[in-house]
């Protein structure tokens, strides 16, 4: 399956708003795991299903329930069922290749993002999709499988710790987008580290397998690229919205959030340059030393054209070479031909061709 685009053939004459997996089955049950809480109160539980969470959304608390698996369209259009959301939005939460995207309706925002890991062994980057669903009292979010991404998180809200319990949904939605972006920048991190490394290995020679790896490498932040960018329209999105989800308290995490993803994606930037002059130099040194063993191949076939020549003449079969009846003809043949080679050694030399 291509990295950057989602076979969509399953998707094909389908009718718009049909609810279709596209991606890997990551798990084999869908699992829906809630955390409900106040200031001075924590409920914290596995669902059966998304009816039993309903109660829990009406009360004056803050409710996050957390949907493990995208591969049962059924949990999806129950879930679109419960809080009105139109079928072409649950749609894209079903395409795991979907651009991150917001779309703002009456009642929910919605957002669609992308969680990013490196596999150091593979070298290659792994992206799974998270969406969210935020109301003014809940948030709602879908993941592809069982993970640990937001585990530091539950254990604030269970520990207390910070201001996440005195706040409401949406400062929970920022603190996990937070999450998100700091993954982005560990992954641009790693990764920058790895091309960076290979600056002092372009001009050593004979290094096998480099332009691939620099190849390799340039398909990785091609990748980054494709899921982050889109981030900072989100960012701004959200900074920007006047539909109240956004308290006007918390809009100062959410520009830091804002100036975090762009530094990443600028950072990006700086590496995608830094590949392609990479590329560059890797060529540019590949033909100057091209250039270098032509040089000598040249300068030895100077040297040998004029010896040649005079070679030739003495070798041809005329009966009258005076020359060749010269008692140390032979002797000052070569002494001749020396004096041919030093002297463009000087010429050579003086020019400065090596």
């Amino acid at each position: 399956m291509a990295r950057f685009l989602n076979n969509r053939k399953m998707a094909t004459g389908k009718m718009p708003g049909e609810l279709i997996h596209l991606g890997k089955k990551q798990i084999d049950k869908v699992q829906i795991r809630l955390i409900d809480y106040t200031a001075e109160d924590l409920t914290e539980k596995k669902l059966e299903n998304l009816d039993t969470c309903k109660p829990y959304l009406k009360l004056n608390t803050v409710s996050w329930v957390n949907i493990d698996g995208l591969h049962d369209p059924a949990v999806i259009q129950k879930l679109g069922d419960l809080f009105e959301i139109h079928g072409l939005l649950l749609e894209d939460m079903l395409n795991t290749g979907q651009r991150p995207k917001v779309a703002e309706t009456d009642k929910l925002i919605i957002l669609i993002l992308k969680w990013m890991d490196y596999d150091e062994t593979e070298n290659k980057l792994h992206a799974e999709q998270i969406s969210f669903i935020l109301d003014e009292n809940y948030l709602i979010t879908l993941q592809e499988k069982e993970g640990n991404h937001f585990d530091p998180i539950r254990e604030r809200i269970r520990k207390k710790a910070g201001r996440v319990r005195r706040k409401g949904a949406d400062y929970l939605t920022y603190l996990l987008l937070d999450a998100i972006v700091d993954n982005y920048l560990i992954n641009i991190e790693k990764l920058g580290d790895r091309i960076e490394k290979i600056e002092s290995r372009i001009f050593i020679p004979k290094q096998k397998g480099l332009m691939q790896e620099i190849y390799k490498h340039k398909n990785e932040i091609n990748f980054l690229r494709k899921n982050i960018r889109p981030v900072k329209e989100i960012a701004l999105h959200l900074i920007e919205n006047e539909s109240g989800f956004i308290k006007e308290e918390n809009l100062k995490y959410f520009r830091d959030l804002s100036d975090l993803v762009v530094q990443a994606s600028e950072t990006i930037e700086i590496y995608q340059i830094m590949l392609n002059d990479q590329m560059m130099i890797y060529h540019a040194t590949i033909d100057s030393r091209a250039n270098e063993i032509m040089k000598v191949l040249t300068v030895f076939s100077a040297f040998f054209i004029p010896l040649t020549f005079f070679a030739g003449v003495y070798g041809m079969n005329f009966d009258y070479l005076p020359e060749l009846h010269l008692k140390f003809g032979y002797l000052y043949f070569w002494i001749f031909m020396i004096l041919i080679v030093l002297g463009l050694l000087v010429y050579f030399r003086k020019r400065k061709w090596f």
